[in-house]
């Protein structure tokens, strides 16, 4: 009877992998983040007026910790920079020590950064940033700047690459309806997500799941409410067929771009940078109202004079987890 009772149990956990198709590979979470994920103190790439931390420094300053089952990684919110045009306040840049080729990647966060003048985090997937070779291709799953509400989703690559999704294919709008994904554009092909997907709002709903699934085919990414998150993702048994129309959706078979020669394998990375060509310069004085809402006519002066206005800009993750 006992062993029944084990093959029932086997068939049915045997059935839910096979219909999903994916099985779990890595799970990043409060228990094992911390020899998952380097924090690196490296130059800021993005020329933003950050100073990245190591862990061990990081832990001493509180910028990461464990709270409950949740990982935190935040910023400096308590110093006043004395030099207002370069200074630089500490925060985190972390990269997985593990890379991964193809699959689904489904961030669960409870908070993200806020709609924070000056701020301009992200989760994003690249090869070059770590290997310094080779053809390069970044995947931008998330990200925003300043006071936007709607985050950003966004392809780099080195090479020549065009998606023309048409509208029905994806919930997003394409950013000023730019298909390029080439570096030479500045701003890669980009789609705007859905509402309240992004910082302060994302926040006052509860959080919710970024989804990305990468073949040789697409890559498309998925942003669910936490009162919307599929029941398969729930159960561990992710099933992209039934998720609907994917918020971003970059398909080769609409444009031109050969993903698996634009795209190697990738290591994820997390970040909050400030100002830089993201948060300062024109972003900050003609598209955003952040010079209104500070009264500061530069970001990098807010930034270094305005320690408080980052007590939001933090990370709270739930877990990261990738299939195959």
């Amino acid at each position: 009877m006992q062993s029944l009772a084990v093959s029932v149990l086997c068939a049915f956990s045997c059935l839910a992998s096979v219909t999903s198709g994916y099985e779990l590979v890595h799970n990043y979470d409060h228990t094992n983040w911390f020899t998952s994920f380097v924090y690196e103190d490296l130059p800021d790439p993005t020329n933003g007026n950050v100073n990245y931390v190591s862990l061990a420094d990081a832990q001493k300053l509180g910028l990461t910790k464990v709270i409950g089952n949740q990982v935190y990684m935040g910023v400096d919110n308590t110093t006043v920079l004395s030099d207002k045009v370069n200074g630089k306040r500490n925060s985190i840049w972390v990269e997985s020590v593990d890379e991964f080729t193809h699959g689904i990647l489904i961030g669960d966060f409870a908070h993200m950064p806020g709609s924070d003048c000056g701020t301009w985090p992200g989760l994003f997937a690249s090869w070059t940033i770590r290997n310094g070779d080779g053809p390069y291709g970044e995947i931008d799953i998330l990200e925003g700047s300043n006071d936007i509400t709607q985050a950003f989703i966004s392809l780099h690559t080195e090479n020549a690459c065009t998606f023309n999704s048409p509208k029905s294919a994806e919930l997003g709008t394409v950013n000023n309806g730019n298909t390029d994904c080439q570096l030479s554009n500045g701003a890669g092909c980009s789609v705007e997500s859905t509402t309240n997907s992004y910082g302060t709002p994302f926040n006052k709903n509860g959080g919710g799941i970024y989804a990305m699934q990468w073949t040789s085919n697409f890559i498309r990414v998925w942003f669910f409410a936490r009162s919307k998150i599929p029941a398969d993702i729930t159960a561990g048994t992710p099933d992209p067929t039934k998720w609907g129309t994917p918020t971003a959706n970059f398909d080769s078979a609409n444009g031109g771009c050969d993903i698996d020669a634009n795209f190697p394998a990738q290591t994820v990375y997390f970040d909050t940078t400030f100002c830089g060509a993201g948060a300062g310069g024109q972003a900050w004085s003609d598209w955003s109202d952040c010079p209104a809402k500070t009264g500061y006519s530069t970001c990098q002066e807010y930034v270094a004079k305005v320690p408080h206005a980052f007590d939001d800009a933090y990370w709270l993750v739930n877990s990261v987890k990738i299939y195959q």
